[in-house]
């Protein structure tokens, strides 16, 4: 079964709470839609900070979250010099401290993590194609790089479009681009 292929570079998702604290009296407001549901681009970007290091212009990703949650590739992680886990989107139990800066103030908090690979698809879809929530499968990279990559996890959820989300590292270790496609294997 082919699933085509999204890439997910470095964000932030905040807590309302967090973002008053970042960005007090302002609204969070959609820059573009994504391809999840209901997940969009705003317009507001932060730096991320860890001692001397930066990286500036990270987007904010909307709605709010119940709790603040930074996603970084594992390249990003390495400039940092921290170590963030390998795991589950909303899973910050061992997740890593970093300085979230506005252009009002900063705030530090436990809340870097590297994703897992994944595959997003709703219910109806996860029934008739025999996928559980979380079941973990093997995909088939279509690209000028391609090959198979393991423990992609399913992630099944209303209003999702049938898509496989990788991150940078990922992606670029696969060359993939705009118009690749993968194959889940079932084995």
């Amino acid at each position: 079964m082919k699933v085509n292929i999204g890439v997910s570079a470095r964000h932030v998702h905040l807590s309302e709470e967090d973002f008053n604290i970042l960005f007090p009296n302002q609204k969070l407001e959609v820059y573009k839609e994504l391809s999840q549901y209901p997940n969009y681009a705003s317009t507001k970007q932060i730096t991320l900070k860890n001692g001397d290091r930066e990286i500036k212009n990270v987007r904010v990703i909307g709605p709010f979250r119940n709790e603040t949650q930074v996603e970084l590739s594992k390249t990003d992680c390495y400039f940092f010099k921290i170590d963030a886990p390998l795991c589950n989107s909303s899973d910050l139990t061992s997740a890593a401290e970093i300085e979230l800066v506005s252009e009002n103030t900063s705030i530090k908090r436990k809340s870097v993590i590297v994703q897992n690979r994944h595959i997003h698809i709703s219910p109806e879809e996860a029934s008739k194609y025999g996928f559980t929530n979380d079941q973990i499968v093997r995909v088939k990279i279509d690209s000028v790089k391609g090959g198979i990559m393991d423990n992609v996890h399913i992630k099944v959820g209303d209003k999702f479009k049938f898509e496989l989300q990788l991150d940078t590292d990922d992606a670029n270790a696969f060359m993939v681009d705009k118009n690749s496609e993968a194959e889940i294997l079932n084995d």
